[in-house]
């Protein structure tokens, strides 16, 4: 005689977690674990697919890569991984404790944790951007200089043909026909091989380069005027600061210190004009620049600035919670909605659930109302496509989550 068991039911769409109301009060397709599983377009689950551990000596924090670039962090120093799982040591002397943020612009890699900071070129590492020189000390002498006040400042220049910022002007005055003599001081980074000097016309305010010697030299005598062709492009100008976040769009990069932003000078990402700092309510925890603006995180808001040169900001507040440091990926605006969005978009975890940040200023929230995060110190994430799945992966580090986060 066949029996049946009427307490058993069957059910092939699952939604996904949820933690929002009492398990006892779930919908058909909620799940309160979810172990090693996804769940495909038709809501139907299947087993997810592990994956074998590729085992190198050391503890690695901040790993990163794009395309044959990977780096990590051991100890205290920033290494690249090679095929094969071998490292070269890049620099030494990094906070360990501090995570690092990278981007890239062609084939160089920017890092900074917000202690410091670097540029890795293949296998070489440098400063970011030069400190500018310090003012040099002027002293009389003979020349055919005109009587009247001159003003006069100092740069670096790389191998590359990189400048740094000016030094603060020195300014001389001279009541007869003279010269003045300049104290260099040579930089001490590797890659500096020129000192520009740059001097104004008698009683004038624009300074030109007047002559460009080797960083060796410790001093130089201006004797007569030269007309200028190269105005001084760098006054004001300094590295960045060393910041928690940083990233590049629009031809600016953008590094996050503490509540303020700041933006480079246009397609000069390593000149920044310290007195641009735009500031914030809180922390800055996401910097994620688009075509059409930039989306910045904060410890207590989701913000949209729309327009790509920073003068132009307008801010627009789109959620009032907090971005999680770290967890800041981008991928196809057609994996959102409707599948009509053909630009990037910005995925990131937030403290009420997991997001992405459109180009125009659209904010989707798709955990909203389902799944509450635990506060989290940081995280990470990537967008995949698996077995025909679109998905968003994120993991939190922080107070335990229980279940699969991958939404």
């Amino acid at each position: 005689m066949k029996t049946e068991d009427e307490d058993l039911r069957e059910h092939a769409e699952f939604r996904g977690l949820r933690n929002n109301v009492d398990a006892a009060g779930f919908d058909l397709g909620d799940l309160e674990v979810g172990l090693n599983i996804d769940i495909d377009d038709a809501r139907f689950l299947k087993p997810r697919k592990g994956h074998s551990a590729v085992v190198a000596a050391g503890a690695y924090s901040s790993l990163w890569a794009a395309g044959s670039m990977c780096l990590a962090v051991i100890g205290n120093a920033l290494v690249r991984i090679l095929p094969g799982w071998s490292t070269v040591t890049l620099r030494t002397g990094l906070t360990p404790i501090l995570p690092i943020s990278y981007t890239t612009i062609a084939d160089r890699v920017y890092y900074s944790n917000g202690a410091e900071s670097g540029v890795i070129q293949g296998s070489s590492h440098r400063s970011w951007g030069l400190t500018p020189p310090v003012a040099a000390p002027a002293a009389l002498t003979g020349g055919a200089l005109r009587a009247g006040r001159y003003q006069c400042s100092l740069t670096y220049l790389r191998s590359d043909g990189q400048e740094s910022g000016a030094s603060r002007a020195a300014v001389i005055e001279l009541t007869e026909t003279a010269g003045f003599q300049l104290s260099l001081v040579a930089s001490t980074d590797p890659t500096v091989t020129h000192i520009g000097v740059y001097v104004s016309d008698t009683n004038g305010e624009t300074l030109s380069l007047y002559a460009t010697m080797l960083n060796i030299t410790s001093t130089f005598a201006v004797r007569e005027s030269r007309p200028g062709t190269v105005p001084l492009a760098t006054q004001f100008l300094s590295p960045p600061p060393a910041g928690a976040h940083i990233a590049y769009g629009s031809g600016r990069m953008l590094v996050a210190v503490g509540n303020r932003l700041y933006p480079s000078e246009p397609y000069a990402p390593e000149l920044f004009d310290l007195r641009k700092g735009v500031p914030f309510l809180d922390r800055v925890t996401l910097v994620a620049p688009l075509r059409d603006g930039t989306w910045v995180g904060t410890a207590s808001q989701v913000i949209w600035l729309p327009n790509a040169e920073p003068e132009k900001w307008e801010f627009f507040q789109k959620a009032q919670y907090g971005v999680i440091p770290g967890t800041l990926t981008y991928g196809d605006g057609e994996l959102i909605g409707d599948g009509s969005m053909k630009e990037p978009a910005a995925f990131f975890a937030t403290s009420q659930g997991l997001c992405a940040g459109m180009a125009g200023g659209q904010l989707v929230n798709f955990t909203d109302g389902r799944y509450s995060f635990p506060t989290m110190d940081r995280g990470a994430s990537i967008v995949r496509r698996h077995r025909g799945i679109a998905q968003l992966v994120v993991s939190l580090q922080g107070t335990e989550v229980q279940g699969n986060t991958a939404a």
